[in-house]
């Protein structure tokens, strides 16, 4: 068979033998090279399919041309560009981690801040960026810095470390409403832990949430045995203010404070609690077992166990109490200057601390000038104040001390002064970048009896919804001052945004429907819901039917706003103005008694609010709204 193949192909010219003239062959394979251009072998059947494809190529527009080749263009680049851009993206992220790193180690914070800000932005989420903003955020009094706290908290790979310092940041800087909400989101092992624990404590002990505060404490497994817990549950006892706390607060203290005494922070830690009772609730019986533990302190401030063994011979001895204090002042006065100054002002020794330090002796210890600020305005000698200010005031935030001269201008000045003075402390406070400056003016408002000056600051430190608030419920005194000036939109402001701290209030639901429904910021039907669950689950409590009551009256229901009314069993007269007035305007528009009854028209409607007035009587003149539009 391989010789008739072979010996075909040689009849047919298309292979050689040896001897065959190398000039014959040239004219030969010509012609078999121009066949095979015209077969049907893979070159022609690549042509058939190209050909058609060139045909239609060379009929598109121009445009159409452009916009493939652009396309296949780019997807070429970015098949051989990507791997490369990823990996310069990933390249950069990490050198720019670790040059915020390095911006934090050298105290460049709004380098850090930029830098780990670049990472985030650029879809890179790690928790690395997010450790570094924090601390950076911090540093700066960034508003910011508290939703980086909680983004950090809530980082799928963060540990219980950055869990801890996201909440200690917040601790300090969130409304105690918000702080509560990210209490519950912990898990239970982090609750039981005492470094969150504590955290959480000092916050509700700061607060004077005492009750709260203890259950945390207690829910720690081996609280009895924890000196740090201990130690706040004892404060907890002092906290209650109760001769029976004080007494069973020293009674632990004595027998606690011994097992910890070689450590001069312990020392200090059960100091600062024996210096939250009061000089006179100090039992010298009880605490005689603290005597020698505190003459052998440990000396890296001896002053402080000495003063406290002053502090409880004072107590125990009032005849012999002027020489005690001579004693001590004239132990203390040079080697412990703020020692023995913080022992007179917790004393209440204003005079005789302005008597043993003048201002002369700032120049020698600085440290003094808040203490000596502080005894010039217990004793009421504001020109000494404005003096001392002009002097030493650039050591205050620039609100603060704007806030000390409005409190000596108060008591000295024409009313227009003082309002200029405190305004200029609170622009000041505006424009700074602390959490807590309309809280610190609202705290020196409050404590020179400036009432007004201090609802001003709280309003603003809420409207601004930064720094630790309070919770709406040691708010009453603020809320109902306002009530009492008609300030409707002032007191909707403030429920709308507790409404983000404290969601699940009952009080603070009940009022925000009262006041939304009066207001018509939110359409009736959907507050008879709310309002509703809320009588049926506090089925006994006479303001929340009474709000049912009037939610129904503006949603056009007048015969049930009467019915529920009258199902509270109490005369009309003895409900609040308010709701009495709502009372009578379901009776008239309900047909069960005229327009024009005596109940109607000498009713007292100044003593209602804003909203009340307007919207009772403009449904006595105009009608009801139709109870389907609410």
């Amino acid at each position: 068979m391989e010789m008739e193949i072979a010996s075909a192909f040689i009849g047919s010219g298309l292979i050689f033998p040896s001897w065959w003239p190398h000039s014959a062959r040239r004219p030969l394979y010509r012609g078999v090279k121009s066949q095979f251009r015209h077969s049907s072998f893979p070159a022609a059947m690549i042509r058939s399919l190209t050909e058609p494809l060139a045909e239609r190529w060379a009929n598109l527009p121009v445009l159409a041309r452009l916009a493939l080749l652009g396309g296949v263009a780019a997807g070429i680049a970015w098949i051989a560009v990507n791997p490369g851009y990823r990996a310069f993206k990933a390249w950069r992220v990490e050198r720019n981690l670790v040059a915020a790193g390095k911006a934090v180690n050298e105290q460049r914070m709004e380098d850090a801040r930029d830098l780990s800000l670049t990472v985030l932005r650029a879809g890179e989420p790690r928790l690395e960026a997010y450790r570094i903003l924090e601390k950076a955020t911090a540093a700066l009094g960034n508003p910011m810095h508290g939703d980086i706290a909680r983004a950090m908290m809530s980082h799928p790979q963060s540990s219980d470390a950055d869990r801890l310092a996201g909440f200690r940041s917040l601790a300090n800087e969130d409304a105690l409403g918000l702080l509560g909400q990210m209490w519950t989101t912990l898990t239970p092992a982090c609750q039981q832990d005492p470094r969150f624990a504590l955290v959480f404590a000092d916050r509700l002990i700061s607060a004077r949430c005492f009750r709260e505060a203890a259950s945390v404490l207690l829910a720690v497994p081996g609280a009895g045995t924890d000196s740090a817990v201990q130690r706040r549950l004892i404060r907890v006892l002092i906290g209650s203010g109760t001769s029976q706390g004080f007494t069973e607060a020293q009674r632990l203290i004595a027998g606690q404070m011994p097992a910890d005494s070689a450590s001069a922070d312990a020392v200090a830690a059960w100091l600062d609690l024996l210096e939250a009772i009061p000089v006179p609730s100090l039992q010298e019986k009880l605490l005689a077992p603290l005597r020698s533990v505190l003459e052998q302190a440990p000396a890296a401030d001896p002053a402080r166990p000495a003063l406290m063994l002053v502090r409880i011979d004072y107590a125990a001895n009032f005849a012999r109490a002027a020489a005690i204090l001579d004693a001590a002042i004239n132990r203390w006065r040079d080697p412990a200057a703020l020692a023995l100054a913080d022992f007179l002002a917790d004393l209440g020794l204003y005079q005789r601390l302005l008597d043993t330090f003048p201002p002369e002796r700032l120049d020698d210890h600085p440290e003094l000038f808040p203490r000596l600020l502080e005894a010039m305005e217990h004793t009421a000698d504001w020109n000494h104040v404005l003096a001392l200010l002009d002097t030493h005031g650039s050591r205050l935030p620039k609100f603060e001390e704007l806030a000390h001269r409005a409190r000596a201008i108060a008591t000295t000045a024409t009313p227009s002064l003082r309002v200029k003075a405190w305004d200029a402390a609170m622009a000041d406070a505006k424009a700074s970048q602390s959490p807590t400056a309309y809280l610190t003016l609202q705290r020196l408002a409050s404590e020179a009896g400036m009432t007004d000056e201090a609802e001003q600051a709280m309003v603003a430190a809420i409207q601004l919804r930064r720094g630790p608030l309070p919770l709406y419920h040691d708010l009453r005194p603020l809320l109902a001052s306002l009530e009492r000036q008609g300030a409707d939109n002032t007191l909707l402001e403030i429920c709308t945004t507790y409404l983000a701290f404290e969601p699940d209030n009952p009080t603070l639901l009940t009022q925000f429907a009262h006041l939304a429904c009066l207001s018509n910021l939110i359409d009736s039907k959907t507050i008879i819901k709310v309002v509703q669950s809320l009588v049926d689950a506090f089925p006994k409590d006479f303001t929340i039917r009474c709000v049912l009551a009037t939610v129904l009256l503006c949603d056009g229901q007048a015969d049930a706003a009467a019915d529920t009314f009258e199902k509270l069993n109490i005369a009309p007269d003895k409900l609040p103005p308010g709701f009495h007035a709502a009372f009578l305007t379901s009776q008239v528009l309900a047909h069960r008694i005229p327009k024009d009854d005596p109940r109607i028209t000498d009713f007292p409607w100044k003593s209602t609010r804003p909203c009340e007035r307007r919207k009772f009587t403009k449904f006595l003149t105009d009608g009801l709204p139709s109870p389907a539009g609410g």
